[in-house]
């Protein structure tokens, strides 16, 4: 493979993070939205950071493993 095909993992990984930002900021939205709509605590909040926490470490996670396959460090 050259060197243009071969795609950066610093890159990849950085876009990553931007993505699990965005995933945890949506469903900690999304938990202070159903909080207004149903509930005076913010449990929904709580709930919603804590499953968007899980999804992108799930998401980083997945990507690492698969920056490893592509580029073995041997």
């Amino acid at each position: 493979m050259t060197n243009q095909q071969r795609s950066n993992p610093f890159l990849k990984l950085s876009s990553a993070a931007i993505q699990m930002a965005a995933v945890i900021g949506g469903f900690t939205w999304l938990g202070t939205y159903l909080d207004t709509k149903w509930s005076k605590e913010s449990l929904f909040t709580i709930i919603g950071a804590l499953v968007g926490v899980g999804i992108g470490l799930y998401l980083i996670i997945k990507e690492v493993i698969q920056l490893n396959r592509e580029n073995p460090s041997s």
